[in-house]
């Protein structure tokens, strides 16, 4: 074995002396970080790569819809082969999963390894972007310039951002890494930091970044996929609502809806297009609405909603996540409800008949080919529907409510949806129910619903 290797380094000695003057010595192929950062296209292609990972996360493992809406009891039963999210559903953490069973989405969803790539690559951004003269980015002058670069940097400062709210959510304290790290290996284990640590560290990023980013145009192919003014007003008016401090939230959503954002509701019949990506009302999303940026179906949320024919990679004739049908009934009480109509079929099994969220049918089929198909809607994460509800929630819910202005917006998105009668006179607990339950009919994400 020793003389076979040394041969093999005699010979690739040999030619790499012998092919020095027309060879590139330097790895160009290969992006690191000695031979990035070099260009505002190094430094954007870089930032792209936070929201990536942000997919890579939400996607393993049905993660985001898994945390949000698996436990939020929309879901009434698992029917699928993987009883496993049966124990997620039900909250039941604490079953002992052997080690060897990495499979095990019970496993996998403890974990939050995904997140900390995605942090990691924006505390790199952050690092790199700043060492970056002004002439690496493109600009006329040096204010555009110093512009631009700010930009990248507050994308970083978001992404971080919203990382670290998302698992402190789910995970409550969690280690805080700020810096940037060449040598994970080098690194001892980190001790978890107060939840409300990082919280207040989300909060100074955010605060960099709302001074860095713009409202996007309209008309921006990167819009609502990548972070602007709206998407960190967004976060911030979550988080704030997270603590408690509903008057900074109820701030933080004026500063989104006002007319500089520009968003708007969509049609109540048309409501399925907004998780095609990209709508009226997106504030953001995480892009997934191209084949480049797709999931396999049977991997991905539309695989675990829908059934044949919606999705025809399976001979499946229902939905393995099949919904709470007497929550739905309670829900969508209403005969006028366009979200009920426009989100929802009857689905006739052969046995029985069962309702089926049809929300995430955007899929494709790869070369014309149904047995290989992917799931495209992107992953909705703030839109001006979520933070309309969440003005209601911080009317209702802070120190001097305003019942009669929560109410407003609560009927404001009953009434896009078709419903002609007004609520009128709720106030206190009952109120914050009724915001939590339109959540659930309104199709928001994360508090809690898919629906």
């Amino acid at each position: 074995m020793k003389k076979i290797l040394i041969l093999y380094f005699l010979t690739g000695t040999m030619v790499l002396t012998s092919c020095k003057k027309f060879l590139d010595q330097q790895p160009y192929s290969t992006a690191s970080d000695q031979t990035t950062w070099q260009s505002d296209g190094d430094a954007n292609a870089s930032v792209a790569a936070c929201y990536s990972l942000i997919r890579s996360a939400f996607n393993a493992s049905i993660t985001y819809y898994a945390y949000g809406d698996l436990p939020s009891d929309e879901i009434g039963s698992i029917n699928g082969n993987d009883y496993n999210f049966t124990d997620v559903m039900n909250m039941n953490w604490g079953i002992h999963i052997p080690s060897a069973n990495t499979g095990d989405v019970r496993l996998k969803l403890r974990l939050y390894t995904n997140f900390y790539s995605g942090i990691a690559q924006s505390n790199r951004c952050l690092y790199f972007i700043n060492k970056m003269p002004l002439s690496d980015f493109n600009g006329d002058d040096t204010v555009a310039q110093r512009a631009r670069k700010n930009h990248l940097l507050g994308e970083a400062y978001f992404t971080r951002a919203f990382n670290y709210f998302y698992i402190s959510r789910v995970w409550g304290d969690v280690p805080l890494v700020t810096d940037y790290v060449a040598d994970a290996s080098s690194v001892a284990p980190l001790p978890r930091t107060a939840q409300q640590t990082v919280l207040n560290q989300c909060v100074a990023d955010l605060n960099i970044a709302r001074q860095y980013l713009d409202w996007q145009d309209q008309t921006s192919t990167d819009r609502v996929v990548r972070a602007d003014k709206g998407a960190v007003f967004a976060l911030l008016a979550h988080l704030y609502a997270w603590e408690g401090k509903y008057d900074s939230c109820s701030m933080a959503c004026d500063s989104v809806m006002s007319a500089a954002a520009g968003y708007m509701l969509v049609d109540g019949k048309s409501l399925n297009t907004i998780y095609k990506g990209q709508s009226t009302e997106g504030i953001f999303e995480i892009a997934q609405d191209q084949q480049a940026e797709s999931i396999i179906v049977g991997s991905s949320i539309s695989g675990v909603t829908l059934a044949n024919p919606l999705v025809s990679i399976t001979n499946q004739t229902q939905p393995p996540w099949g919904l709470n049908a007497g929550l739905l009934k309670k829900l969508y009480s209403d005969t006028n409800d366009l979200r009920y109509s426009t989100l929802f079929d009857s689905l006739n099994t052969g046995s029985a008949i069962v309702v089926e969220c049809t929300k995430y049918s955007n899929v494709l089929n790869i070369n014309s080919n149904s047995a290989y198909q992917v799931a495209v809607n992107n992953i909705i994460v703030f839109r001006l529907a979520d933070i309309e509800l969440l003005k209601a929630e911080a009317l209702a819910a802070k120190t001097a409510p305003d019942y009669g202005g929560a109410l407003t917006w609560v009927n404001a998105i009953r009434t896009r949806a078709g419903i002609t009668t007004p609520l009128t006179g709720i106030t206190g607990h009952a109120l914050l129910d009724t915001i939590t339950a339109e959540r659930g009919q309104g199709a928001i994400p994360g508090r809690p619903s898919f629906l």
